[in-house]
């Protein structure tokens, strides 16, 4: 697998009742493309705080965003994207990881330096650390939207506030494949840009019949990789937990097969010339 690219741009935008304007930003930032963005998280709706939230979702055809959004002083809504390849977000696949390395700039103007990751991969997920996940949140919630989420659904749940200790503990909780193919928000005024996982202070409706609400969620149906995860971590098991972090999606199963059958094909055609 070759290297990814490590660099990664950045620009800080703000977004008021007179819409969205790039503050600062790096050399050949796609300003366009982050201002849509941007639009698409939807407009506050009156009496809605956000003291700090984030999103990642994709960032044209070869690139990902990682966004922190604030409240201004001024009281409009500042958003810092960070601009990563494909490849680095999908061995890195946790966008909360992402934004804390690199702490906003909110009072940057004009021009900004580029980023660059460092050649290395995120911290393994400890067994204890996943404990600590599970008794300090709420389970049954965390559990029943891993599993949704794996099983190709959408958690959607409404708060008055960003669901920040939520989101980032079920990222937490995600096989390394499935977190870096999801789209989270811990925030969002508008679901428009398609997230897997959001909270929101007005639920929309849904017309795609895969989003789970919050009651739901905590009667999903119990699996396999919920259930195995959940004695894993009570029981301590590192081996099996990093055994079940790592396992494949349904579509890279999906994938495999077609693959062996394609292969299946191609030798059975040449044996049929052959012989």
């Amino acid at each position: 697998m070759p290297l990814p690219d490590l660099t990664i741009a950045q620009a800080v935008l703000t977004a008021d009742s007179r819409g969205v304007r790039i503050v600062a930003q790096t050399e050949d930032f796609d300003a366009p493309e982050a201002e849509r963005i941007a639009v698409l998280f939807g407009s506050r709706p009156a009496g809605v705080a956000c003291p700090l939230a984030h999103f990642a979702c994709p960032f044209g055809k070869k690139s990902v965003c990682v966004v922190t959004v604030a409240d201004r002083p001024d009281s409009s809504i500042g958003f810092r994207f960070l601009v990563l390849a494909r490849n680095l977000y999908r061995r890195l696949g946790d966008p909360f990881a992402i934004a804390d390395r690199f702490a906003p700039e909110w009072s940057a103007k004009g021009s900004l330096e580029g980023l660059e990751w460092p050649p290395e991969p995120l911290p393994r997920r400890r067994v204890e650390q996943l404990q600590e996940i599970l008794k300090s949140g709420d389970t049954a919630l965390l559990l029943g939207s891993t599993q949704a989420l794996v099983d190709g659904g959408r958690a959607v749940i409404e708060r008055p506030a960003p669901a920040e200790e939520f989101l980032r503990g079920l990222w937490q909780l995600l096989p390394e494949r499935s977190r870096a193919e999801l789209w989270p928000a811990s925030f969002a005024f508008s679901n428009e840009l398609g997230f897997h996982a959001v909270a929101m202070p007005v639920l929309p409706s849904d017309t795609t019949r895969l989003r789970h609400s919050e009651d739901g969620l905590r009667d999903y149906p119990q699996s396999r990789y919920e259930l195995h995860l959940q004695i894993a971590i009570e029981a301590g098991d590192q081996r099996e937990l990093d055994t079940l972090l790592a396992r494949r999606t349904s579509d890279d199963t999906i994938r495999l097969g077609l693959t062996i059958i394609a292969l299946s094909l191609l030798l059975a055609t040449a044996f049929k010339f052959l012989f």
